[in-house]
């Protein structure tokens, strides 16, 4: 049982469960997608000092307050998702993605959405999308329901993401529990892009259909692996600056945007919450997606 400090009540929460039944989920139509309204709180962000894992951009350690609720989808969005947008709307992204191809990770310049470099089927997290077209998606969800969705802050997706739980990982520290809640770079598909793996075995060599693992404590599925979701904050640097309160990093004409969560492959070394990754905006990658929140009236 994990003990976590939520708008001032202590709450205890499954390590491998469902949202607890004080967690209210709603869905704005009928295939909107399930959301679960998270209270408010406070949460530890930042790496320890002898965190060896962490990289400069991790410091410093400082808390955080959610100070407004919100309501986070439980899942990513998907590719069936996505193309109802694409029909809808007529939005295309265009051609091209950073993909690993037979001559390693580049821009290929035939691949898209529809066609990421690996198979995919309607089920998994759409990805080769940037952060303008994560934000497209957003506006028409806004459009079609009177809500006001959009994409999470980065305070905001960590704070979902720990469930109310410290450590490395919201399951805890043991490496061998990676491929119960999360796609991954495993064995299965080491040496696949990265020499070093996961002691596990996910069972996707590529993206995981959403919601195929457990969920974190506040019933979130693949808030750590499958692929990276892109955030409304513009990257700082490191945690110097920025508000404490939940809402983004903001900056006159930023150029650089922030993504959080790892993907089912990435560099060597231990899957963490408390990564970071930076992109330009109008960067498609084949190991990033995106998930929504809405604000709360």
């Amino acid at each position: 049982m994990i003990r976590v400090l939520l708008a001032g009540a202590l709450i205890g929460l499954s390590a491998c469960g469902d949202a607890p039944d004080s967690f209210k989920t709603m869905r704005d139509c009928d295939d909107c997608p399930t959301l679960i309204v998270l209270p408010t709180g406070s949460f530890m962000r930042g790496a320890d000092e002898d965190d060896p894992a962490a990289d400069i951009s991790e410091y410093p350690r400082h808390e955080v307050t959610i100070s407004k609720p919100f309501a986070m989808a439980t899942l990513a969005v998907t590719v069936a998702e996505f193309a109802a947008f694409a029909d809808a709307t007529n939005h295309e992204p265009e051609q091209g993605c950073f993909a690993f191809t037979d001559d390693g990770w580049r821009v290929d310049e035939t691949a898209s959405w529809r066609a990421p470099g690996f198979p995919q089927d309607p089920s998994h997290p759409v990805v080769c999308v940037s952060w303008h077209d994560a934000n497209a998606y957003a506006a028409w969800m806004t459009e079609r329901t009177g809500k006001n969705y959009r994409l999470p802050s980065e305070a905001e997706w960590e704070y979902a993401a720990r469930g109310g739980t410290t450590g490395m990982n919201f399951w805890g520290d043991d490496d061998s529990l990676t491929c119960d809640y999360a796609s991954v770079n495993d064995l299965t598909a080491k040496n696949k892009a990265a020499k070093v793996a996961e002691p596990c075995d996910d069972g996707f060599m590529y993206t995981s259909p959403v919601g195929s693992f457990l969920p974190n404590p506040f019933g979130l599925y693949d808030m750590v692996g499958n692929a990276w979701v892109w955030l409304a904050d513009c990257w700082l640097g490191d945690y110097r600056l920025g508000p404490r309160d939940g809402s983004p990093n903001v900056a006159e004409n930023c150029g650089i945007r922030i993504l959080r969560g790892g993907s089912w492959t990435d560099t060597p070394g231990p899957v963490r919450i408390g990564a970071r990754e930076n992109r330009l905006p109008d960067e498609r990658l084949s190991i990033a997606g995106f998930r929504l929140v809405r604000d709360l009236e």
